[in-house]
């Protein structure tokens, strides 16, 4: 089935919603999340994604081919593409993906053949938790590679269940970014325990999971883990209101703080212990409640008017615990980081017309300045866990440490034709460094059903200024920076990208 797939040709179908799976990949979002509002799918609050489609006792499979072709003329920069990052040149991405539902079992097998061959680009230098963002150059070569990109076995009863991953994974609300958890990295070998979607009784839908994993780090001979608890709370009434948590933990990569060997069965239970760091004081692993482990823990709160076609999200996370309940009320912004959006799929009379917004703000906070040595940038700031990234690429939100990211797009969605104008504002360093580093990106995404299968263009044109935070530089004759051995605008840099896909399922 590899041999016949690496014949196809490069571009990409995209029929959607005869799948058994809601995915992960933010590309579908908006189509599946309209044809929920339009009652052609279950309506659910997306949060945790990916989900299935059908119910538990239904035997359903699914067979997708995808293929795609990429053209890039300067460093990479893509934002939730898991194993499709590409660099300077052109790459080919083909994959055949089987889905599996049935009464006690949720499977999904996806192999892929690719080919990529990059030329040389200059990375731009950066400092501590700034050096894993998205243009670090992959090296020089052609590259020929086969492998698989999701993998699931879930054995479960009535919905609840166990299993093994290593697929895509979204958590929040969010189409652009999410505190926690995105595609914008490899994924990650994990165990799972829980739900794969939501159980319901009456008006209300629970799901709840528990993840683990262990890195894969030849550099330390102590093991290193991420452990995650999650869940979410739904109200279908009028309105449907869903609310939930994440709460992730990174361990291990050294001895605890009282001396020992740090183990698996030590990570898998951190998610268990006490909020506050008055909780953990009689913790052996911890000196006066402390530890070295990385924290993270968000609350979402999504908002849907089904008849309105409308939703209305938030992400509130933190990155650290607090020694008292009174600390949280005297600083509540100290490590805080936030998600807001909404997305509008129209009224009666602009039918098909989509337009929404997110911001993602990670900027360091004021309070900050008083616990912490300034400039140390809160979120994934860790580098004995590489600032949270895996392969290099953050599993969270892209913009990384000290930063914020807006996103906007307005266009046009059917069942037959798609077209998405966005624009994306992204800085980095903005509190630690003057001036920061600043991202303008346009796309256009473009796509079109022909025969039950969908051909689609992306166009992304993206301008960056001040990377690697200069410290010095002359201004023109109007006041704009220039760098002094180039005269130009400070370490600046154009980049065009060009994605070429087509899509297709088949169902039996």
């Amino acid at each position: 089935m590899i041999f016949k797939l690496k014949h196809l040709v490069p571009f990409l179908i995209t029929k959607v919603f005869s799948q058994l799976y809601f995915p992960a990949d933010p590309y579908h979002l908006l189509e599946f999340e309209k044809k929920q509002f339009e009652s052609k799918i279950p309506i659910t609050s997306n949060i945790f994604k990916p989900y299935p489609l059908h119910e538990n006792d239904s035997l359903k499979f699914s067979l997708t081919y995808r293929s795609e072709f990429y053209l890039n003329d300067n460093s990479p920069n893509q934002e939730n593409m898991d194993i499709r990052y590409f660099s300077k040149g052109i790459s080919n991405f083909n994959s055949i993906r089987l889905s599996f539902t049935s009464k006690y079992l949720y499977s999904i097998f996806e192999p892929y053949t690719r080919y990529e061959k990059f030329y040389d680009t200059k990375d731009v230098k950066r400092y501590g938790a700034f050096t894993n963002l998205n243009d670090n150059s992959l090296e020089t070569s052609s590259i020929r590679d086969n492998s698989l990109r999701n993998f699931l076995l879930f054995f479960h009863y009535k919905g609840l269940g166990i299993g093994v991953q290593r697929v895509n994974r979204w958590w929040g609300p969010g189409l652009h970014s999410s505190l926690q958890m995105t595609t914008n990295t490899v994924p990650m070998l994990s165990q799972i325990i829980g739900t794969m979607k939501e159980i319901k009784y009456k008006n209300f839908g629970l799901m709840v999971f528990y993840s683990f994993s262990k890195f894969d780090d030849h550099n330390n001979q102590i093991d290193k883990f991420y452990t995650s608890l999650n869940g979410q709370l739904t109200w279908y009434g009028p309105v449907l209101i869903s609310s939930g948590f994440s709460r992730n933990y990174l361990s291990g990569g050294m001895k605890s703080l009282d001396g020992r060997i740090w183990k698996a069965e030590d990570a898998k239970m951190l998610v268990f212990e006490g909020f506050l760091t008055s909780n953990l004081i009689g913790n052996e692993y911890t000196v006066g409640g402390h530890d070295y482990w990385d924290q993270t823990i968000s609350g979402y709160l999504s908002i849907s008017l089904p008849d309105r076609s409308f939703k209305i999200y938030a992400e509130v996370g933190f990155n650290d615990n607090r020694m008292y309940f009174a600390d949280l009320l005297s600083q509540p912004d100290h490590t805080m980081a936030t998600v807001i959006g909404f997305r509008d799929y129209g009224s009666k009379r602009l039918k098909n017309w989509i337009y929404g917004f997110e911001w993602t703000n990670l900027m360091i906070s004021y309070t900050i300045r008083h616990r912490e040595a300034y400039g140390t940038p809160a979120w994934y700031n860790r580098d004995l866990y590489n600032y949270s990234s895996y392969n290099n690429r953050r599993w969270s939100a892209h913009s990384g440490s000290d930063s914020d990211d807006w996103y906007f797009y307005v266009g046009y969605l059917s069942d037959k034709f798609v077209f998405i104008p966005s624009f994306n504002y992204e800085r980095h360093g903005i509190v630690s460094n003057r001036p920061a580093e600043v991202k303008l990106e346009l796309n256009f995404d473009i796509r079109y059903k022909i025969m039950k299968t969908w051909f689609s263009i992306k166009y992304e044109k993206q301008y960056e200024a001040f990377l690697g935070f200069p410290d010095y530089f002359y201004e023109d004759k109007f006041g704009n920076p220039i760098d002094s051995s180039s005269g130009i605008l400070a370490n600046n840099r154009r980049t065009n990208t060009l994605i070429f896909s087509f899509y297709k399922y088949i169902n039996f």
